[in-house]
């Protein structure tokens, strides 16, 4: 009878002690966690969230990460479900159909490591949760503050003959140049001098057509302002295109991925991207043979308008249990306290006010170029309907370089279809 029970005391304390010697965790809260892929960034945030476990025990973070335009098409199709993930990020422009569709958590301020609103608002630069409030509340945190410039490989010019001093400041300088460091085999290209960031036209080409006068709202709230702007742009881009000069297209791969590896000699890109050739392309960072150079901007220009920045937010979906929201967001906030490591580790720069205002900011190569676009441009449109907007505006772009549409013709048919969407 004695030894009976001990062997029942022994399985007791086996059946006790095996979760712990197996290794598993008690996970109290799982967090799914969505965020788009970059490689120096997933190292930091595996180490951030194994930290982040540690310090909140029972707690479990199941990062998963997508290419940019698979995130969006991932989070759209699981919301659609109702089964979004319970933290994610996404850019400015692709925020709105959420917002106003009520799937965002509203921001748990204490969470975030603030005593209010107020207070989490001020710690940021201006503008900084213009693309998440909602009726004067937030419903997201900025995971980053992105301005594009225009990154430059000396050496490719040196071997075309061209002087770094040959930089175009001006988008008709920039057909000069680019059609000098092309090289192409009959009509195919072996390798682009500079080519537009499709299909991000928010970022890029709405800036463009804000240099010569237009917009893509009029002062009286109607869309597409400024006809003759408008057909302008459209004309420089048909003329880029394989139908014009043939110095680019929306159908070749990004300018920015052939950069670091030396394929081309210019692309549009943002701080991150010094990090990156840091990364896949040591010798070349090291080696002095890129700058980077303001966004140019038309020789008869109205206005002096850069590249239009960008945010990505941290959101937290309104789905989520009442301890998975609140954990998503001290999460969040956790990351944001570690944003000298985005910047050292990745080159991303999180809109807090110590960041904007670092030595270590100042010293990252050529920080001085994206701080001077920034003062001249306009944050990029993230209201109702942006990213409707953008797809709209990129056919119209992509209709008058690849299938010979009259640019006024375009004009034309964006009007029609922005106007449906309000």
């Amino acid at each position: 009878m004695i030894r009976a029970k001990a062997e029942f005391l022994i399985f007791f304390l086996l059946i006790i002690l095996l979760p712990s010697c197996s290794g598993e965790k008690d996970v109290s809260v799982s967090i799914e966690y969505w965020t788009h892929a970059d490689e120096n960034r997933r190292a930091l945030e595996e180490r951030l969230i194994e930290d982040f476990e540690k310090e909140n025990p029972g707690v479990e973070v199941i990062r998963t990460e997508y290419g940019s335009a698979e995130l969006l098409t991932m989070i759209t199709a699981a919301f659609e479900a109702g089964e979004g993930p319970d933290l994610f990020n996404l850019p400015s422009e692709e925020i709105s159909s959420l917002l106003y569709a009520g799937k965002l958590d509203e921001a748990d301020v204490s969470a975030l490591g603030y005593e209010t609103s107020e207070s989490l608002i001020e710690a940021y630069i201006p503008s900084s949760f213009s693309s998440v409030m909602l009726d004067g509340k937030i419903y997201g945190v900025p995971l980053e503050y992105t301005i594009w410039c225009l990154y430059v490989n000396k050496t490719l010019f040196e071997e075309c003959g061209l002087p770094a001093s040959a930089v175009p400041a001006t988008w008709q300088e920039m057909l000069w140049v680019a059609d000098k460091l092309t090289i192409r085999d009959g009509g195919i290209l072996l390798r682009r001098g500079f080519d537009f960031r499709y299909p991000y036209y928010l970022s890029f080409f709405v800036p463009m057509v804000r240099q010569l006068g237009g917009d893509i709202f009029a002062p009286d709230g109607s869309v597409i302002y400024n006809d003759e702007a408008w057909e302008e742009a459209l004309s420089f881009m048909r003329e880029w295109g394989p139908l014009g000069q043939n110095l680019g297209s929306p159908t070749y791969v990004n300018a920015r991925e052939l950069f670091n590896s030396e394929e081309i000699a210019m692309c549009l890109s943002g701080l991150y991207q010094e990090n990156r050739i840091q990364q896949q392309n040591p010798g070349f960072f090291a080696s002095g043979d890129w700058m980077v150079a303001p966004f140019p901007v038309f020789d008869n220009a109205v206005s002096d308008d850069a590249a239009s920045p960008y945010f990505h937010y941290f959101m937290v979906n309104a789905e989520s249990d009442d301890d998975t929201r609140s954990v998503s967001w001290k999460l969040a906030g956790y990351f944001a306290l570690h944003a000298e490591d985005y910047l050292e580790e990745i080159g991303l720069v999180m809109p807090l006010c110590r960041i904007m205002d670092s030595d270590a900011l100042l010293s990252k190569p050529y920080a001085d170029i994206f701080l001077s676009d920034m003062k001249r441009s306009h944050v990029i449109y993230s209201g109702p309907h942006a990213s409707e907007l953008q797809n709209l505006i990129g056919e119209a772009v992509e209709s008058v370089m690849l299938y010979s549409v009259p640019p006024e013709k375009a004009v034309q048919a964006l009007r029609a279809e922005a106007e449906s969407l309000f």
